[in-house]
């Protein structure tokens, strides 16, 4: 079965890829920025984590955002859907070492107070199975170390 969440993160990423931007964390990047963009600092806009975009464009990156953002939260009435998404994002999150939701829930803006009993019950099977499987990594991992010490062993005999 295809991952409906990973089709729709994908085809946003792909989106947002598109859209005249830049991203500047110095003087040097926002210079080359100005200059790929074809513009000066009082024809842009700041947007968040480092973004820059024209000031003509802010209506279209307005719609862009509304649009993701409506895609998103009605892709998350979809029980295969949802379920893919909390089991992808909780080894996003690396639930296994906090086996805390709530930066799970923040990226899918969702948060666990709210969440429907239906929903409460997708997250619970998406972490089981998530542990589930890292548990089988684990034994995995510990029978190849455990051959490679053996082998080491046997060298020095």
């Amino acid at each position: 079965m295809k991952n409906k969440y990973l089709i729709l993160k994908n085809k946003h990423e792909k989106i947002l890829n598109k859209f005249p931007q830049f991203f500047a964390f110095n003087e040097e990047q926002l210079k080359e920025g100005l200059k790929k963009m074809n513009v000066d600092k009082t024809q842009i806009l700041s947007t968040e984590y480092g973004g820059f975009i024209k000031k003509s464009d802010r209506n279209n990156y307005t719609e862009m955002w509304k649009n993701i953002n409506k895609e998103s939260k009605e892709a998350l009435e979809d029980e295969v859907y949802l379920y893919q998404a909390f089991k992808y994002e909780l080894s996003n999150h690396e639930f296994c070492i906090t086996y805390d939701y709530e930066d799970t829930l923040n990226c899918l803006g969702l948060e666990f107070e709210t969440l429907t009993e239906k929903q409460k019950e997708i997250l619970d099977k998406a972490k089981n199975e998530y542990l589930h499987n890292r548990k089988l990594y684990k034994i995995h991992d510990l029978i190849i170390h455990i051959k490679k010490s053996d082998r080491n062993n046997y060298t020095e005999m």
